[in-house]
């Protein structure tokens, strides 16, 4: 064992202590100077999706090449691990164990919402009329082309990049392991404990921003529900509560629960995908996804690689930025996790599974869920009570309204839950090095995770929620750039070393 996992230290007092004290620094400055911070958060959004929206752009479309480079070839069918490494899941619970730690309650507040939005202001790539057949399928097309293979392919290259350097090289499973083929044995040095300091503020802001989400869309679904208006301390109330139930999770270490619940969780979305194909306009659905999916292949080049020049407003920067960014910003944790489970199993299954499954899912999902907010044309709600709003407008056109939107509250939640308690951990085996760190670490980082989303979702803002990720995303844009070039060096080296007499 390297000298990071074996040290008896709670924590490495470098990377703890850095993280803590900006995270607190940063609370504190959104409590004491909230115009101040709000602010800066506008000018932070605008000069990184501006002047850098072109890279985000470039690097998620270099992620998805190398992704199917890497399954093809003579990298597919080298193993993550060494030669004796058997897989420790069965097909079924690897692949429910990854798509769940990786979508968490965005697509269900995305799946309806973003289609509705595209529907009646469409992207400029395909412009047009708004509220037309036309502008419905290329609304869908691009929902697919923002949570489709663009997407996965961040963390399936990460995921490969932390499996094969930790499992062949006996390394600690922490971001800064990712960048062994890149520095070599200067990942248990400084430059090991900046990058592990990055993955905390990424991990941070990524979770905030979906803290932040889901909070908006709770609250949104009790007033337009039920009429339960939580006032301005609303937001705050939610995340409190959302954060004390994660918090106590990661703290007792209750895995045994949460696996309970993220199973019972995947039984449920599919229960209600199924419910809105069924009751829904079947026939409809069916039509605009089969459609969409053509149009995704067909587009997807040139949107990977579109910048809307000369267009006025910043539409890449708000939609496609922001998801990049997401997603750069959930990486670190969730590559960590399914490089995990995903030990003793090749890299082209590893990838085929991260990348071209859980697109095809997302696929499923936004083209049913989507594709129903399209068909009852929920842009009025949409306009008036915000994109949270959609998911709860969908369920007022089918049948059993008031118990699917019970459902779809649960749903929410404990897709949030499962994430956030994976997130807190992650966080406190970034600052310790172990793999089981200290009670009190972990819910150190639960309620800082939360703290973290209150003060962002307290501006009302979904810009201030969306630059969290923007923000801390942008070193890891240059990181993941190094990662697949690390990548390809460290298996090249592999190959030569087995070819060795």
């Amino acid at each position: 064992m390297s000298s990071s996992t074996s040290n008896s230290k709670p924590f490495d007092p470098m990377v703890f202590w850095v993280s803590a004290s900006v995270t607190v620094l940063f609370v504190l400055w959104s409590i004491l100077f909230p115009e101040n911070m709000g602010s800066t958060i506008n000018a932070v959004f605008g000069w990184t999706t501006s002047y850098w929206g072109w890279l985000y752009l470039l690097t998620a479309f270099l992620l998805v090449v190398g992704c199917f480079i890497l399954m093809g070839g003579k990298y597919g069918s080298i193993k993550l691990g060494l030669a004796h490494d058997r897989p420790e899941f069965s097909n079924f619970s690897w692949f429910a164990m990854l798509f769940g730690s990786a979508i968490a309650a965005g697509i269900v507040f995305w799946g309806p919402a973003e289609p509705a939005y595209h529907y009646m202001s469409p992207p400029p790539y395909f412009g047009g009329e708004a509220l037309t057949p036309a502008a419905g399928a290329n609304a869908m097309t691009y929902s697919f082309f923002h949570w489709g293979l663009s997407a996965w392919a961040i963390y399936a290259m990460l995921t490969v990049a932390l499996g094969h350097a930790c499992f062949t090289n006996n390394l600690p499973l922490r971001f800064s392991s990712a960048f062994y083929y890149v520095i070599g044995d200067r990942i248990h040095g400084t430059w090991g404990k900046v990058l592990d300091i990055f993955a905390v503020f990424a991990t941070l802001g990524g979770l905030a921003t979906t803290t932040g989400l889901v909070a908006l869309q709770l609250s949104s679904g009790l007033k337009f529900q039920y009429g339960i208006e939580l006032g301005s301390a609303g937001i705050y109330i939610i995340i409190g509560i959302l954060t004390a139930i994660f918090t106590f999770s990661v703290y007792t270490g209750l895995e045994k629960g949460i696996k309970l619940i993220g199973d019972i969780n995947m039984w449920v979305f599919v229960g209600v995908w199924f419910f809105i194909l069924v009751f829904g306009p079947t026939i409809f659905l069916i039509n605009l996804t089969t459609n969409a999916i053509g149009q995704y292949l067909l587009n997807f080049i040139p949107m990977s690689l579109f910048t809307a020049p000369g267009y006025e407003g910043n539409w890449i920067g708000s939609w496609t930025v922001f998801y990049w960014a997401w997603w750069m910003s959930w990486a670190p944790f969730v590559a960590v996790f399914i490089a995990r489970i995903s030990k003793g199993r090749s890299i082209r299954e590893t990838v085929a599974a991260t990348l071209i499954l859980p697109t095809l899912g997302n696929f499923l999902w936004y083209g049913v869920v989507g594709g129903s907010g399209i068909s009852f044309d929920v842009t009025g709600t949409l306009k008036e009570h915000g994109v949270e709003s959609a998911i709860f407008a969908i369920a007022q056109h089918l049948p059993m309204s008031g118990l699917l939107a019970v459902v779809l509250i649960f749903l929410i939640g404990t897709f949030f839950l499962t994430s956030a308690n994976s997130a807190a951990l992650s966080l406190a085996m970034f600052v310790s090095g172990h793999e089981t760190p200290g009670r009190n670490l972990r819910a150190f980082w639960g309620i800082a995770l939360g703290a973290v989303a209150a003060v962002l979702s307290g501006t009302g803002s979904l810009k201030a929620i969306q630059t969290a990720s923007i923000a801390t995303a942008f070193p890891l844009m240059f990181l993941l750039l190094l990662v697949l070039f690390g990548v390809f060096r460290g298996l090249n080296r592999s190959i030569a070393d087995n070819e060795k007499p």
